[in-house]
């Protein structure tokens, strides 16, 4: 009998350390789908190629977009190819990728990308990596 309560004891304790009330989770948005408020900030940057970010505190969550649409006669294009999100303590990291084209008929979805990151918790820092190499946001904006 002793076992029984020692094993099930076991699972209890090892199902909660697993139990995660809410996660970073990221996901590829529409900007028809985003609130007019965060529209007309990209709206404001889209003549801009970089990166720009905008907090959305009332949702807990934040917009990352990727903007390469903006290529000069002669040059190359820019294409998007990753993204991913990960945490480390208070520290937000955010990697994204990208290649370098001649081949200017590709999606324009493939140079203009938004993501929405859901926040799990509060971040003091927030740090952009492109290609593996820390870089800066052309931009940051956001709502109180």
């Amino acid at each position: 009998m002793k076992k029984i309560w020692i094993v099930l004891f076991g699972i209890v304790f090892l199902s909660g350390c697993s139990y995660s009330a809410s996660s970073l989770s990221y996901l590829n948005v529409n900007q028809e789908n985003l609130s007019e408020e965060i529209q007309s900030y990209f709206q404001s940057v889209k003549e801009e190629n970089g990166v720009h970010l905008y907090f959305d505190k009332e949702n807990n969550s934040m917009f990352v977009y990727l903007n390469a649409a903006n290529v000069a006669q002669g040059e190359n294009a820019e294409i998007f190819t990753d993204f991913e999100v990960e945490s480390e303590k208070d520290t937000l990291h955010l990697f994204y990728k990208s290649e370098e084209t001649t081949d200017l008929s590709s999606s324009p979805s493939e140079h203009s990308i938004i993501y929405k990151v859901n926040l799990n918790n509060e971040y003091d820092t927030v740090k952009l990596f492109h290609n593996g190499n820390e870089t800066e946001f052309e931009t940051i904006s956001g709502n109180k």
